[in-house]
């Protein structure tokens, strides 16, 4: 997958890879994904983020970019959405785990799988990524074996490890439903 100059994978290209088109996201944690997801790939997003100042920025790029009706920004935590079950064709979170205390990350994981009707997509940074971006500040960077059995408690997970981040990508609509423990379909 292609990757910007700083390492990162590239948003588009995971919106290709997976085929995000066309389709009602939600996008946890303000960032450009929104924008390129609506602008570029045709799609109704909903973007949370639990920081006001970090979705004021947001919502005045997609202003920028004249996408006011196909980006809804909500002042949210995504340890404890308010939307009904299978609310969204497609959850994405990009980078955005880390940022999570450790005690909520499986409720976080928990909750992206249940507004869900398609497919969720958590792209996070690798040790090396982690250590590259965040070596002094203070998050604590997310155990990828981890996250890799927890993702399988709710479905079968395709993975690709990239050079500083992973993208970890849960399926539904692709597979006959398997009951697994901590999911309910």
């Amino acid at each position: 997958m292609k990757e910007n100059s700083e390492g990162l994978i590239e948003r588009a290209e995971i919106l290709t890879r997976w085929d995000v088109r066309n389709k009602h996201v939600l996008d946890i944690g303000a960032g450009p994904l929104a924008i390129i997801a609506a602008r570029d790939f045709n799609c109704v997003v909903t973007n949370i983020d639990i920081s006001e100042d970090a979705l004021i920025t947001a919502k005045r790029d997609a202003e920028k970019e004249g996408l006011v009706g196909r980006i809804t920004f909500e002042h949210g935590d995504a340890t404890a959405l308010s939307y009904p079950d299978r609310s969204f064709d497609v959850v994405i979170s990009y980078g955005v785990l880390h940022h999570v205390a450790l005690s909520r990350r499986m409720k976080f994981l928990q909750e992206v799988c249940r507004v869900a009707k398609e497919m969720v997509i958590v792209v996070e940074l690798n040790a090396y990524g982690f250590r590259k971006i965040h070596e002094f500040d203070d998050f604590t960077a997310v155990d990828l074996n981890w996250l890799e059995r927890a993702l399988k408690a709710f479905w079968d997970v395709d993975t690709y490890i990239g050079t500083l981040m992973n993208v970890y990508t849960l399926s539904f609509y692709k597979k006959e439903p398997v009951l697994r423990k901590g999911r309910t379909l």
